[in-house]
């Protein structure tokens, strides 16, 4: 009874904002991750990162990350509506409307690449301002017609890699140092390929709601089975990207730490091959809770690493 009458209240306007641009547990913490992991590579010291230009390129990609999901929410209503455990986003941005949805996006935007471009001004770095104003164009390919990048295969996990993993990364290791070593570009290029793995995963639920939009990601071109099968693939080979670089900087002890974490993952997705199916897909709700959970444990050792390590 309690749960029926959760879900008839109707949605206010600040419920709405936070699930539009997926801001329920544990995202803010991993969106957070995600933009800390390039900077804490570059610091020598912790309290670097509590410098003024390096704190505001941190909440430019913060920023240009978040401002990804109601551009998203406005223009995807349709397939979110038929996705078990992401109607709740159509309804959000319905509440809101899609307009303010898209103003939102702009706004954010906006101010993610003006304080990236002035701290790129300020430090003589471009590449503080270039890594958020690719990350932006590339949320307008994935979710604008006619390119849409969501719907062209594994061009759809490629972007989430690019923009939530690698040129934040790059971004915000630039604020602090002009120079990236081999073993921290390897540690990069493992965590965007984990981040390839990780959406192509979290895609696989949305496979019925994609299909009825017309969208072809690659649940709907290759099936859930398959889907899976090279998402696991994917963690697979960032695991020795990233434990190949964190040996190189730091040793073999905390590269075997790292992961091990990481790979905790992977374990979970191995255990659902068996199961899975185009009629069998995973819950949105759960996966959140259960397996972002796992995820957040090792985005936040990632973090640690080179700030003790190093």
């Amino acid at each position: 009874m309690t749960s029926l009458t959760a879900q008839s209240r109707p949605m206010t306007q600040g419920r709405a904002l936070i699930r539009i641009h997926r801001l329920e547990y544990p995202f803010p913490a991993v969106y957070a991750c995600h933009v800390l992991w390039g900077a804490c590579f570059a610091a020598t010291d912790p309290r670097q990162l509590f410098t003024v230009p390096v704190l505001v390129t941190l909440l430019a990609n913060l920023l240009a990350v978040v401002s990804q999901n109601p551009l998203n929410a406005a223009l995807d209503i349709r397939a979110d509506t038929h996705t078990r455990g992401k109607d709740s986003i159509a309804t959000a941005t319905r509440r809101l409307s899609p307009a303010v949805a898209f103003r939102c996006a702009a706004i954010e935007k906006t101010l993610a690449l003006t304080l990236a471009t002035a701290v790129s001004v300020g430090l003589g770095r471009p590449a503080v301002a270039i890594g958020v104003g690719l990350a932006i164009v590339l949320h307008l390919l994935y979710n604008l017609e006619p390119v849409r990048l969501k719907r062209r295969g594994f061009a759809n996990p490629a972007y989430f890699a690019l923009t939530f993993a690698f040129l934040p990364c790059v971004s915000t290791y630039s604020a602090l140092r002009p120079d990236v070593p081999a073993p921290v570009w390897l540690v990069f290029a493992g965590l965007a390929v984990l981040l390839f793995g990780r959406s192509l995963w979290w895609s696989i639920p949305d496979l019925a709601g994609d299909a009825a939009a017309g969208d072809r990601p690659p649940a709907v071109r290759h099936g859930a089975y398959r889907s899976l099968l090279v998402a696991c693939a994917a963690t697979a080979g960032a695991l020795v990207l990233t434990g190949w670089g964190l040996w190189w900087l730091y040793g073999p002890v905390w590269s075997l730490l790292g992961v091990a974490a990481c790979a905790a993952f992977l374990i979970d997705k191995l255990g659902l091959l068996p199961g899975i199916s185009d009629d069998n897909l995973p819950d949105e709700r759960t996966m959140r809770k259960r397996s972002l959970s796992m995820v957040l444990a090792a985005d936040l050792l990632l973090v640690v690493i080179p700030l003790v390590a190093g």
